[in-house]
């Protein structure tokens, strides 16, 4: 009987991971394509990058029997016509079953197999939760991007030590190293200057700023360390609200914010522990595409 394969795919906005598993769940190729965001680039663009990575995959042909896509356009808790568009002409253009979700439920099944009720925290960019409870229902806290929410991300981290540096400079704050570090960042001279970057006709770049609040943090700037324990505030206040609702006994954690900040680490985890002793706190072992193509192979056994 002739090898079939099934395909993980994890959606983003800027590239798109894409793996090749067995039925056994053994990697036999791997491919990287464009993004397939397309809320922002249209979804014939989006439909021609994800055809051109399954072909980057070089899979025999008739091989393929189901893929599963993280979607990086859509919410787990709503539907979108663009959404349904995509998926029906993904489905058309492949001429297999095509499984979709967000890529942060794909994270999420990275985390619990699909066995398991289980909660995602994500913080990277931006922020949002995710979980599942043991019969299968989903729910989402956050995820509303960065003009309304995104507390407790590396974007509002950034904006909130902006903020705190310009605060300080009318002297309506404590003083900070976060004003000294906002000038060097965005290549200014003069606090005022900042002005024309933040109201330009450019995208500034504030979630790239939370480095300089982290720098700061760990050299003892109390402005900048009270930013970060905020911010693990916001998330643990995510978290409570879905381990509680979904009555989950494992806490995932992913994005740079959370795996990377051992300021937010740790105050994360101190604070969700304080509520629930004895949740398991961790990573999920295999990458989302993994995941993808693992639930794709669940969909098709109906399990």
């Amino acid at each position: 009987m002739e090898q079939r394969y099934f395909v993980g795919v994890d959606g983003g906005g800027t590239k798109t991971a894409l793996v090749a598993l067995t039925p056994e769940g053994c990697e036999v190729a791997s491919a990287v394509c464009g993004p397939l965001n397309y809320n922002f680039i249209g979804v014939d663009a989006a439909l021609g990058n994800l055809q051109s990575g399954i072909a980057s995959l070089e899979l025999p042909r008739g091989s393929i029997a189901a893929v599963g896509i993280g979607d990086p356009s859509i919410d787990d808790t709503s539907d979108s016509p663009a959404a349904k568009e995509f998926a029906h002409r993904a489905a058309d253009a492949l001429g297999v079953p095509v499984h979709i979700r967000s890529d942060a439920f794909m994270t999420l099944f990275a985390l619990t197999g699909g066995k398991k009720a289980g909660v995602l925290i994500i913080s990277g960019t931006g922020s949002m939760a995710i979980g599942e409870n043991d019969v299968h229902e989903t729910a989402v806290v956050g995820g509303w991007g960065r003009l309304t929410g995104d507390e407790g991300s590396g974007y509002y981290i950034g904006r909130e030590g902006i903020c705190a540096a310009l605060r300080a400079v009318d002297g309506v704050a404590p003083k900070t190293a976060l004003t000294d570090a906002a000038l060097a960042h965005f290549g200014m001279d003069t606090p005022r200057d900042l002005i024309s970057v933040f109201y330009g006709e450019n995208e500034p770049d504030v979630a790239g700023f939370a480095r300089h609040v982290a720098l700061r943090a760990d050299e003892g700037d109390k402005v900048a360390e009270a930013i970060l324990l905020d911010a693990a505030a916001h998330l643990c206040r995510y978290a409570s609200v879905l381990v509680g609702r979904c009555r989950a006994d494992v806490l995932g954690v992913w994005g740079s914010v959370l795996c990377k900040n051992k300021t937010v680490r740790r105050a994360f985890e101190e604070g969700v522990r304080k509520q629930f002793p004895h949740i398991q706190i961790c990573e999920p072992s295999i990458s989302a595409q993994h995941a993808a193509a693992l639930y794709a192979a669940k969909e098709e056994k109906g399990e």
